[in-house]
């Protein structure tokens, strides 16, 4: 409820009396903004992602207004405040209340897991096999060249194409690997071909 407290002043001028009557409130000012006068507070709750796999979450809550809906980094504004299927680092979420007021703030969706003995071996025999500055990819230089090229030059580039290198290392002739090495890539592959395998 709205306390309004009136101003009553008494003027006299040449015998007559005028009486003039105000309000006064303590409410500020409307200053146009209707944001101006919110403070909406952004949070999130991260949920790690596992290394190289998109299966982190953040989940959003906004105060200070209602009928918020929310937005991951440019995407589409949307009610639910649960962003799934994320993989390690960092996203902004924008929260936006009914009267199109917005709070934006940044979280980060770390990663999990340790990099396993199988694994290990696989990104040692693609470097070891794949040194040359063309191997699968656009490599011009020598300067790094233990490091694998191209397409394998990350262990998560390594991992989304474990298809492609059972087939060409393992069940094919590519790599010039020898049966000792096929077993420990295809060992890898057939327990998951993940990062912590």
């Amino acid at each position: 409820m709205k306390k309004i407290k009136l101003l009553l002043s008494v003027t006299l001028v040449s015998g007559i009396m005028f009486y003039a009557c105000k309000e006064k409130s303590s409410d500020p000012a409307p200053s146009g903004d209707k944001c101006a006068s919110k403070t909406l507070t952004l949070t999130a709750t991260a949920t790690a992602a596992e290394k190289c796999k998109s299966n982190g979450k953040l989940v959003a809550r906004a105060k200070g207004s209602t009928g918020f809906t929310f937005q991951l980094n440019s995407g589409t504004f949307q009610a639910d405040s649960t962003f799934n299927n994320l993989a390690g680092g960092t996203y902004t979420i924008t929260a936006k209340d009914a009267d199109g007021c917005t709070k934006s703030a940044t979280f980060t969706v770390t990663e999990t897991g340790t990099k396993g003995p199988m694994f290990t071996f696989v990104t040692s025999i693609v470097g070891a096999k794949c040194a040359g500055p063309f191997c699968h990819g656009t490599g011009t230089s020598q300067s790094d060249p233990n490091a694998p090229k191209g397409i394998f030059a990350t262990e998560c580039g390594i991992i989304a194409r474990k298809e492609l290198i059972k087939t060409k290392a393992v069940d094919g002739t590519m790599g010039n690997l020898d049966a000792g090495e096929k077993q420990k890539i295809l060992d890898w592959y057939l327990a998951g071909g993940d990062y912590v395998d």
